[in-house]
């Protein structure tokens, strides 16, 4: 006979999902305008716990390479990005991995808004770039030109958890409004302990340019409505002029 007992870790895995939510919730109804809350440094928190939590499970398994935070690291923007739509009003689908188009190999971008069924912008999120440190710009590039080809009015942005392997952005004009660095020389496995973590290119600039650009294409909608209504008025109006 087997003997039976209470797994308290699987039962912390089973409310993990929960938590979430109930975070997300809690959020929500404690910071009723989006200029309320940090959200760099609630990103910074989050990303903080899940390091030091897998540096213990490193340490009690003696693993030699900690769990990879990838993963983390995009549900953390999702996370907070669906917050800022919902807080903001934005009326927005956030998604991650959605394909753009229904065909085999089409791009999968790790964050995706859209406005309806009309792609507005991806999120490439990057924990680090030290497999592209020296050629990561044409890396980008390259992927903004593939974006481009099928989709020519989607904007597209970068964002790097540190610079820590590779440099960083550096005077790169397009930091903070194309391009974004959380956390500049900070390696997150080693530094990742302290509360107050310095934020160099704060998230909230990423949002700023969302909403810039959701308005851009917003009244650029508009003008476009509004001259086939004035076309169709001058048609009508020739319409009558010709009949009289």
């Amino acid at each position: 006979m087997s003997l039976k007992f209470e797994d308290e870790y699987a039962h912390a895995l089973d409310n993990l999902a929960s938590a979430l939510k109930r975070s997300y919730e809690q959020i929500k109804q404690t910071s009723t305008f989006s200029s309320e809350f940090d959200y760099s440094q609630a990103i910074a928190n989050r990303l903080r716990a899940f390091y030091c939590s897998q540096l213990e499970v490193k340490k009690f398994l003696n693993k030699e390479v900690a769990q990879a935070g990838s993963d983390f690291f995009v549900e953390t923007v999702l996370f907070f990005l669906k917050l800022f739509n919902d807080l903001e009003n934005l009326g927005l689908k956030i998604a991650s991995e959605r394909p753009l188009q229904k065909k085999r190999n089409t791009i999968r971008p790790d964050i995706s808004i859209w406005r309806g069924d009309e792609l507005l912008a991806i999120i490439e999120c990057k924990t680090q770039l030290g497999w592209h440190r020296q050629n990561w710009s044409e890396h980008f590039q390259d992927r903004e030109k593939k974006l481009k080809d099928v989709f020519p009015k989607t904007e597209i942005f970068l964002v790097v958890m540190t610079s820590c392997n590779w440099g960083g952005f550096g005077s790169d004009p397009r930091v903070g409004k194309q391009l974004f660095c959380l956390f500049n020389d900070k390696c997150y496995i080693n530094n990742f302990i302290e509360i107050d973590t310095p934020i160099d290119t704060p998230i909230e600039q990423l949002f700023e340019q969302i909403t810039i650009f959701l308005t851009s294409r917003c009244l650029y909608t508009l003008m476009n409505e509004m001259s086939k209504v004035r076309i169709d008025i001058y048609i009508s109006l020739l319409d009558y002029l010709i009949g009289e």
